[in-house]
């Protein structure tokens, strides 16, 4: 299928993009105040760490794409939301208290969830602007991962992607882009597709904490 077909049948299925969108943001940001109250962060904290966390791998996204305004721009919802919700739960304590010890524990998942909807939104997000393959998995790898690196800098943590011991994270982001990417390439159903990428990356990341894979060390050069 053509660069060209593949953007147009992405037009076609942006209502659907919309919604993913929003669970993207949704996601990440409630893993970004879960990361922040664990550090003892007020509200202003709280709502920073949740913005970046949601809004910076879709903004650097947009300005390789040259794409304009920026996403949380256009549709200023989103960062109207994010800051419903950081209000919620720094405020809100005795409403989530029953909840709020799982929500810790379930930080990792909503994390994956989060990586999953943006790397996967991010990679239709090229293909609609004609991106090639291996552009448009970079593209959506950089969307799904930003966010996370920022938030561990304001939160003054080297980045869980960066950690030469870490489990696997951009990789599975990678490996979920290239499961969508080939099935649109082969015209499977957009929706499928969509579906594919998105449980690939969460299954991944999910197995990668269970049994700690990680990408091969090499040894280390002696002096």
């Amino acid at each position: 299928m053509s660069l060209d077909a593949i953007a147009a049948q992405l037009e076609r299925f942006a209502t659907v993009q919309y919604p993913l969108e929003v669970s993207a943001v949704i996601t990440s940001a409630l893993s970004g105040m879960i990361a922040a109250r664990k550090k003892g962060l007020d509200l202003v904290g709280v709502y920073a760490i949740a913005f970046v966390n949601a809004f910076g791998g879709g903004t650097l996204r947009d300005v390789l794409l040259d794409r304009r305004p920026f996403f949380w721009v256009r549709y200023e919802g989103y960062a109207v939301l994010v800051l419903l919700l950081a209000a919620l739960y720094v405020y809100g304590s005795r409403l989530l208290k029953p909840v709020k010890a799982p929500a810790y524990r379930v930080f990792a998942l909503l994390d994956a969830f989060g990586l999953a909807l943006f790397s996967i939104s991010g990679t239709a997000f090229a293909l609609e602007y004609r991106m090639p393959p291996f552009t448009a998995s970079l593209l959506g790898v950089i969307t799904g991962v930003v966010g996370g690196v920022l938030r561990d800098i304001l939160l003054v943590q080297i980045p869980v992607v960066f950690r030469k011991t870490a489990t696997l994270y951009a990789t599975c982001a990678f490996v979920g882009c290239w499961v969508y990417l080939v099935l649109v390439l082969w015209q499977v159903d957009m929706a499928i597709a969509t579906v594919a990428g998105f449980c690939t990356i969460v299954l991944l990341r999910m197995l990668a904490l269970r049994y700690n894979l990680t990408l091969p060390t090499p040894s280390e050069e002696e002096d």
